[in-house]
């Protein structure tokens, strides 16, 4: 193993060890930063030369088998590390940006489940999220902003039930984010022709318990969710919206009709995400602040049922449970004051 490689696994490892999710390589002129996400949040880490920055750039291009000469265009790539006990997906994009090349490195670690009791900061939401899973067929929703959750709490709760009682689940994800050796998994790859609409149709055939789709995208994907759900499947997925009443008329839009929404949806769940608050650190953690790991974010939930879709006001349900979290000291009153 040479420098560079050495270099850039022990940037990995220890960003893993810190629970960072991601790696910002953001180079100026004559030096790179590197940031952290740590908790949502961006913190400043370390800093290289610019020359240094372009080797760990070009050694993680090469590994994922992105084009090294190419730097005037964006490019993905993925890349598998190894770690003691463990294993970590990592998926790289660089970025054209005056004429240099910035790096972000996604850390997803693999076969990692929380408790469902780790879940949700107030205990009632972790068990009223576990009943929707006893539902045998229709159509559960997840939304919230960006980075939110949504994604792992679908994993936590179909984890949970193929631990329970053996189930046939199928996921089709874009990308696969954990893999899971009790679930059958399917990769969009737009190319080859595996679309959330074509996985779905295939998954279908196969027997399935329970359906997830990593995310309702357009009118046809929408359309074959609602039809899987109507035919004796429960299916999991997620939504680009704010509130459970803004998820019930993004189906519309999309050209579902308001009676098969209202007959098909068994429940919307919205959430947020918040940073438990530190005893130590006041507030925000310190990033080496050993209670940062500890502690670190729970999920805010309000579960709208099928009865309440059209007639509860769901946005202010969110912002009450933050700040009836911030009144009971779980988290800060900054984060208990903003809803998403």
């Amino acid at each position: 193993m040479n420098v560079i490689e050495q270099e850039t696994s022990k940037l990995i490892e220890r960003a893993q060890q810190l629970e960072a999710s991601d790696i910002h390589l953001h180079p100026s002129e004559s030096r790179t930063n590197v940031w952290l996400r740590m908790q949502g949040e961006l913190v400043p880490w370390i800093t290289i030369n610019q020359g240094r920055a372009s080797k760990w750039i070009a050694h993680l291009k090469y590994k994922a088998g992105m084009d090294l000469g190419e730097r005037r265009r964006p490019q993905h790539g993925a890349i598998q590390h190894p770690l003691p006990g463990k294993e970590l997906h990592i998926r790289l994009s660089t970025l054209p940006s005056d004429g240099v090349e910035r790096l972000v490195i996604r850390l997803l670690p693999q076969h990692e489940h929380h408790p469902l009791q780790k879940l949700a900061l107030f205990p009632e939401d972790a068990t009223r999220l576990e009943t929707l899973l006893k539902r045998p067929h229709g159509l559960v929703l997840f939304t919230g902003p960006t980075g939110s959750g949504k994604t792992t709490t679908m994993y936590t709760l179909l984890h949970h039930l193929v631990t329970s009682k053996l189930r046939q689940v199928i996921t089709i994800e874009d990308p696969i984010e954990q893999t899971h050796p009790l679930f059958t998994q399917m990769q969009v790859n737009e190319h080859a022709g595996l679309t959330y609409e074509s996985g779905l149709k295939s998954a279908l055939r196969h027997d399935p318990d329970v359906l997830m789709l990593g995310e309702i995208r357009d009118v046809n994907t929408a359309a074959m969710a609602v039809r899987a759900a109507m035919t004796g499947h429960l299916v999991l997925s997620t939504l680009h919206t704010k509130s459970a009443a803004r998820a019930v008329e993004r189906l519309c839009e999309l050209g579902i009709p308001k009676s098969d929404v209202l007959d098909v949806t068994e429940a919307v769940v919205s959430q947020r995400l918040v940073s438990m608050k530190c005893p130590y650190c006041k507030d925000t953690c310190h990033l080496y602040c050993p209670s940062r790991q500890r502690l670190g974010r729970r999920g805010i939930y309000e579960i709208s049922h099928q009865q309440d879709l059209f007639t509860r006001h769901h946005s202010d349900q969110i912002r009450r449970r933050l700040y009836k979290a911030a009144a009971l000291g779980y988290i800060s009153h900054a984060e208990g004051g903003a809803d998403g």
